[in-house]
């Protein structure tokens, strides 16, 4: 239990911080103290907020780019096909999210943007020597099996 008097001279912060390993850590009894309670809860819910805060600047920073977000799924599931086809493929269906983020890839590297509606009314977007088929459908997610006719 932790007294008064060392919660006053060594601070709220000092208190928390352990001396012992995690395991030590994680074998101490639940706080007792409403006070200590709450202190705990709202380092926890702070630490989710930085991990939140990390991921949002640095989606805000690289973006969609060639090795991150969708269009990096993209781009590994067609260099799979190329290595063991030994040419790029002509169709590869993909959710809708992947659909506007190769969009705003094009839009962000001032590519041509070339989409059209296959025979079958679906939306196709032009990425490298592929058609991106959109498959709405599927999860927003969705990438598929690359395939030819």
């Amino acid at each position: 239990m932790i007294s008064r008097r060392d919660v006053v001279t060594a601070g709220v912060l000092g208190t928390l911080v352990s001396t012992g390993t995690a395991e030590r850590a994680e074998a101490q009894p639940a706080p007792t103290n409403p006070g200590e309670f709450i202190l705990r809860d709202g380092f926890n819910k702070l630490d989710t907020s930085v991990d939140e805060f990390k991921a949002a600047v640095d989606q805000g920073l690289r973006g969609n780019s060639m090795s991150f977000g969708n269009v990096g799924q993209v781009k590994a599931v067609i260099q799979k096909y190329i290595k063991t086809s030994g040419k790029f493929p002509e169709y590869c269906d993909i959710g809708l999210d992947v659909f506007f983020d190769v969009y705003d890839w094009h839009v962000r590297h001032q590519q041509q943007i070339q989409i059209t509606r296959m025979a079958d009314q679906r939306m196709a977007i032009q990425f490298m020597f592929t058609q991106l088929v959109l498959r709405s459908e599927n999860d927003d997610r969705y990438v598929g099996t690359p395939f030819d006719r």
